[in-house]
């Protein structure tokens, strides 16, 4: 059962790493700036310090036929459906150690109620 745990922790944290690093670099970017996917190319134009790198990515975007609003809207489903996949795998990795039996519950047997009864 623990390497089923372990298995599932390293699936989140890889899940976890893929969304995070769904964006592209300026060397990237210029090599092949239409090889740069929507999501990559939205992210990285929202996220980016670099106000000159912002001005080529805005301007890919609106290449696209995109506005930033839409990418905006993009980025935001992207972040909500990954908080979904993060909480459904916590809540399958509870539940996988409750079926385990290691999930600490307030249960009484009958010998304690009976201790505990007055007589």
């Amino acid at each position: 059962m623990k390497m089923y745990l372990l298995a599932r922790r390293f699936g989140v944290v890889a899940m976890s790493f893929a969304l995070a690093s769904c964006t592209t670099t300026p060397i990237e970017f210029n090599n092949k700036p239409s090889a740069v996917s929507k999501a990559a190319l939205c992210k990285t134009a929202l996220e980016t310090q670099d106000p000159a790198f912002q001005f080529q990515l805005v301007a890919e975007v609106n290449r696209r036929g995109m506005s930033m609003l839409e990418c905006e809207q993009m980025v935001a489903q992207q972040r909500q459906a990954a908080a979904v996949l993060v909480g459904l795998a916590l809540v399958g990795t509870a539940a996988a150690v409750c079926a385990n039996g290691n999930c600490g519950g307030g249960a009484y047997s009958n010998e304690t109620l009976s201790r505990q009864l007055p007589v």
